[in-house]
């Protein structure tokens, strides 16, 4: 078994089991301040910051700290990315690339997805050698640091910890040791009971997923509390399952990551919009933030759709380009009804 070896994944549609069994630590690549020579030579300016970055630092050979790195065909920026840098590799030998690996998951709810992504998820378990005992090992804690995630969301329904504290701690179940991050979890969890959401206005952000807390914090200046995001980083980060322990370990790792991890190839939009419209109908939301940053070319289809589900329950919503003053009117609109 490797030791000490950093497996980088660009998304939750990892399966992270597998690396794990295989003994790596699987981290997400997040995004980091710094210009981007590389991403600007050879990249699209329609490509997210993140991923920028993501290529940037690999091609230039800054993140020389990964032994691997594995990228999910499960949104378009993905799959390019992923082919962006094998040609890179291809063309500049001097390149210090760490390995490649593409995870092919569509995330179309056809019989013929479900049996490629199986296939592929087999295959994926036989590339990296892990046996059946090293997955139950691997899926056991990652199944309890799931349910450490659902305590800290379970947290802020009560109304006892910020929308942006919850959505930080949430960030180390995609950038720690996941045993260690279940630890650190439980003994913060313990004995906290003070209210912080009484009289405030329950706000859920929608839209492209967030680098970080701040338009959390904005909500939370102008009087409102976030209660959820619809983000793979969020609230969606455990999702509804568990990966099942009465299973063969390659099926119940795939389903998990088929049926309950999101991105933006879920179809048909039926399923995509699933989780959203629980939320609203549970009536715990006052207020949608859609957040639809200037980059997007994703999130703003599904808009017109949701907006108007929203009109008909008559709950307001804005949509927000960068982080700024629109937040805060609507917040305050909404408390002072």
């Amino acid at each position: 078994m490797r030791k000490n070896c950093i497996a980088g994944i660009t998304s939750n549609t990892v399966p992270w089991e597998i690396l794990r069994a295989a003994g790596y630590t699987p981290v997400v690549l997040e995004d980091e301040a710094g210009p981007t020579p590389q991403a600007d030579r050879w990249m699209e300016d329609v490509f997210d910051g993140r991923f920028r970055v993501i290529f940037d630092r690999l091609s230039a050979g800054a993140w020389n700290h990964l032994d691997l790195v594995v990228i999910p065909r499960t949104s378009e920026q993905e799959h390019k990315l992923y082919l962006y840098l094998r040609e890179i590799a291809r063309t500049q030998p001097a390149s210090a690339i760490p390995e490649l690996y593409l995870y092919n998951l569509l995330h179309t709810r056809t019989p013929e997805s479900y049996d490629y992504g199986l296939g592929r998820t087999r295959q994926m378990m036989r590339d990296f050698n892990v046996s059946e005992d090293e997955l139950r090992d691997a899926i056991a804690e990652s199944n309890r640091a799931r349910g450490c995630v659902r305590d800290i969301l379970r947290k802020r329904k009560e109304g006892r910890l910020e929308g942006s504290a919850a959505l930080e701690w949430i960030r180390g179940f995609y950038s720690e040791d996941r045993g260690v991050f279940a630890d650190h979890v439980l003994d913060r969890l313990k004995g906290m009971y003070e209210q912080v959401a009484a009289n405030r206005s329950h706000i859920l952000i929608k839209g492209a997923p967030m680098k970080d807390a701040s338009l959390h914090r904005t909500v939370e200046e102008a009087g409102g509390y976030v209660v959820a995001e619809d983000d793979w980083r969020g609230s969606r980060a455990a999702g509804d399952t568990d990966v099942c322990l009465n299973k063969d370990p390659a099926t119940a790792i795939f389903e998990k990551y088929f049926y309950d991890e999101v991105s933006p190839r879920v179809h048909p939009v039926e399923h995509r919009d699933a989780w959203f419209r629980r939320e609203i109908e549970s009536g715990h939301v006052d207020g949608v933030l859609f957040y639809v940053p200037l980059e997007d070319d994703v999130q703003g289809w599904d808009y017109p759709e949701q907006l108007a589900y929203l009109k008909a329950r008559s709950i307001p919503s804005v949509v927000v380009r960068e982080n700024g003053a629109p937040i805060t009117d609507f917040v305050r609109s909404i408390h002072l009804k």
